[in-house]
């Protein structure tokens, strides 16, 4: 009996092993990284070699300091001037690859045409977007001005959990370029802050994963999700997508993308 009991505690309650949902750890001079953020986007970014990552929401620089190991440049942005003294610290040894930006992400954006200009049009392959709250809005403006020629991953951190939860109607049109909300039935009450939520929570990946592909389709790209969690807070999503130039026709995906051959599973065994 004790050893059933053993067993069942090892596995999930869909009777598969709990390890098999354990990621890679990453740690950085003693400071701990939210584990599912962290692990998630390094195995995504691990999966193509890495030229040009772009962080928009930088902060201390604790993933820029991951990111720099495996790259030729990256561009950090933080507005905060304290976090970005903390950012300079953190950068220092890769000051031959590191770019960093004390400016406003959105002012960095409007003059990224320019820089990559400055860097023999260096293609961008990654870009972080992690925010303390919506990144759509610097997602959108990304496109606006650069149009990805090859593979490009963006991650992102989304606090559209958070937002159905404060306020009591979502502006799916502005930020998600999706208005689908304006009739979602009557609430429970008049003081009823949640409606949004219980409406639309469960349909969180399919917001974001239609603004992805209306973007795609605005830009002539198409997209592929990567991963999709959300944070045990309840408060934010972690997810990533590989964007591409359009196909014309029918072509093995795994081919195009570069990935044949060397694909590394999101989630490995220990």
């Amino acid at each position: 009996m004790a050893s059933t009991s053993a067993n069942v505690e090892k596995e999930s309650k869909w009777g598969l092993p709990k390890r098999l949902f354990r990621a890679p750890r990453y740690r950085i001079s003693g400071e701990e990284l939210d584990q599912d953020k962290a692990s998630l986007r390094m195995q995504i970014y691990q999966m193509f070699p890495q030229k040009l990552v772009v962080d928009l929401f930088a902060g201390k620089g604790l993933l820029s300091k991951l990111y720099a190991e495996h790259c030729r440049k990256i561009i950090c942005v933080e507005k905060d001037p304290e976090l970005f003294k903390v950012l300079k610290r953190n950068m220092k040894r890769f000051r031959d690859r590191a770019i960093l930006l004390n400016q406003d992400n959105m002012d960095v954006l409007d003059d990224l045409p320019r820089t990559l200009e400055n860097l023999g049009r260096l293609p961008v392959t990654y870009v972080d977007f992690d925010p303390y709250g919506c990144p759509t809005p610097q997602i959108q403006k990304f496109f606006d001005v650069y149009q990805p020629k090859q593979n490009l991953t963006i991650a992102l951190t989304d606090g559209m959990l958070l937002n159905f939860r404060t306020w009591s109607s979502a502006d799916l049109r502005r930020y998600y370029l999706q208005d689908f909300y304006m009739d979602l039935g009557p609430k429970y009450s008049r003081d009823d802050q949640y409606h949004v939520t219980r409406k639309l929570g469960e349909y969180l990946f399919t917001i974001q994963k239609n603004f992805i592909d209306i973007l795609c389709m605005r830009h002539d790209l198409q997209s592929h999700p990567l991963y999709f969690k959300v944070k045990k807070s309840n408060t934010v999503v972690y997810s990533a997508y590989l964007i591409m130039p359009k196909l014309i026709g029918v072509t093995d995906f795994k081919k195009y993308a570069g990935i044949l051959g060397r694909f590394r599973p999101l989630l490995e065994f220990e």
